[in-house]
């Protein structure tokens, strides 16, 4: 019973997030919410990066924990490097998901609102002061 609470959680985000992102194909919104958050894991410090995952549904916090390690956060200074990190993230998917740079910006953009609403505020603003100045994060 626990694990279909969980599966359950896992799928409530995911249904909100097609909403957010203006598609309903789930499995290309679970695809670039994997690609943004692994993206934003990697770029934040290590602390950052585990209070984020505290705050995800069990199920997501599987998909965001994979493949990660204690690390230096990644160095972007401009947005268009940014946008190409995420894109490197989409497991040779990129070219479906994020066929251009503004496809990589609005999703980041929609999946960066997600959480705004879904994670708590203070978390959200260490996040968004992680990121980069020339990064825009909604506010």
């Amino acid at each position: 019973m626990i694990f279909e609470n969980y599966l359950k959680d896992g799928k409530t985000w995911l249904h909100e997030l097609c909403t957010y992102l203006g598609i309903d194909d789930e499995q290309k919104a679970s695809r670039i919410f994997r690609a943004v958050l692994h993206a934003i894991r990697d770029r934040i410090q290590p602390g950052e990066a585990i209070h984020l995952g505290a705050q995800l549904p069990i199920i997501w916090k599987g998909i965001y924990f994979d493949g990660f390690s204690l690390h230096e956060p990644v160095r972007i200074r401009h947005e268009d490097e940014w946008l190409e990190f995420i894109r490197s993230k989409d497991s040779g998917a990129d070219q479906a998901d994020f066929p251009t740079l503004d496809h990589a910006y609005y999703a980041f953009q929609d999946v960066m609102s997600f959480l705004r609403d879904h994670i708590s505020e203070g978390q959200y603003q260490q996040i968004a002061q992680a990121l980069h100045s020339e990064i825009t994060v909604p506010a």
